[in-house]
Order: C-alpha cells, then structure tokens, then sequence
C-alpha cells in the first residue's frame, strides 16, 4: 500500500469515483425493493478501491469511527494512531487484520458507501493539487502528530465527540489523496473547532457539577 505523499498529482481515479456511486446506487435499489442487503468489511472496503493509498485507508478509518454502534470509534482510533505512526515514519500500512475482519451491518455499510461516493464526486469536481508546501515531507512528523491527536478525541468515550475530529481526518485523507493543501488547513480549523468546542462543553458540564455540589463548611 502506497504511502502516497511523493506523488506531485492527484491520486483519486475517476474510475473509483463511478465505482462507489454505482454500488452506493446498487444497495439503495435494493433497499426499496425491501431486500436483505450485505455485510460488508474494511477488506472489501479496500478492495473496492483497487490499488489503495494510505490516504484512503485513513479515509476509511475516519469514516468508520461515525457508525453509531458502541466501541466502533474505540477502537477504529487506535488503528488511525498505527496508521500515524507507520506513515510518518515513511512504511506500509500496518495490516490492521482485526480491523479489516470487522463487518458493518448492512445499514451502516450502505451509509458508508453513500458517504464514500459523495466525498469522492466532490473530490472529484472540487479538489486539485495546490498549496504543495503544506504537503512537504519535513511537515511528515508534525501532520502524524496532529493525526494522533484527532485519534485520542475519537478514543474519549465522549457523546458525538467523535464527529468533528472524523471530519477533520476525511478531509486531511482527502488532502493527502487529491494533493490538495487547503484540505490539510480545512482539517485544522475544523479540528480545532471541534475541540474548542469540546473544551466549552467540558467547561459547562464541570461548572454545572461544581452548583450542584455543597460547599464544604467547617
């Protein structure tokens, strides 16, 4: 699996693009015909994508932390922190066999295809290889830091507090998939905004916990 940062051009195969939106059509035919759809795991996931970057898998990973089944993002996190860590130091992908053994019902798989499908038309239609010295291998260490602490979010067992560090892996996959730097800065203000708004939340719940406790009186 390619690492995908030396490459000066777009790695996203229009191709792929028409591939996702066909079987994201396919599994919604099927639906409203009322048949049983099929589990689908990160391997036929991978597969799909032929020969697949470690920007998609990062992508995937990203994507797969917003399923609502409890421990999904648990531990979908810890793979995006392997995925850091052999990235930044320039390796394959880890292999994550658990990982790609994992099936999503066939809701959820459905959900994730149609998501795949439009990511990958907007990339398609709206990105392109930009801003190149965000994508400079001296920055390697810094983005994999900030990839790692996009992880630890997901990792908090914290109500919706997974969707906006998701969101800002997505479009730094994106970033690393199409070349195109503004998706890198576009993953950090909203990473940052999701934290900030974490920490506001946090300040509120522990503000409402310090009224609703009695002073201590001696």
């Amino acid at each position: 699996m390619s690492a995908g940062w030396e490459s000066p051009r777009s790695l996203l195969d229009p191709a792929l693009v028409r591939r996702f939106v066909r079987e994201a059509r396919r599994r919604r035919l099927a639906q409203q015909l009322g048949q049983q759809g099929e589990p689908l795991s990160l391997q036929q996931l991978l597969s799909m994508h032929g020969q697949a970057t470690m920007a998609v898998l990062l992508i995937l990973l990203a994507l797969i932390t917003t399923v609502p089944v409890a421990g999904v993002g648990t531990i979908f996190s810890l793979g995006i922190m392997a995925w850091a860590w052999r990235w930044a130091r320039q390796q394959d992908a880890p292999r994550l066999e658990r990982l790609r053994a994992l099936k999503l019902n066939p809701a959820a798989a459905y959900r994730c295809l149609r998501w795949l499908a439009w990511l990958y038309s907007f990339a398609h239609r709206r990105l392109r290889p930009r801003w190149q010295g965000l994508l400079s291998p001296r920055l390697r260490w810094a983005w994999a830091a900030w990839v790692v602490l996009m992880a630890l979010v997901i990792f908090l067992p914290i109500p919706f507090g997974n969707l906006f560090p998701a969101a800002a892996l997505l479009l730094f996959g994106l970033g690393l998939l199409t070349r195109d730097g503004l998706m890198m800065v576009c993953s950090l203000l909203l990473g940052v905004a999701g934290l900030s708004v974490l920490g506001l939340a946090g300040g509120w719940v522990w503000s409402a916990m310090a009224g609703w406790w009695p002073p201590a009186g001696f």
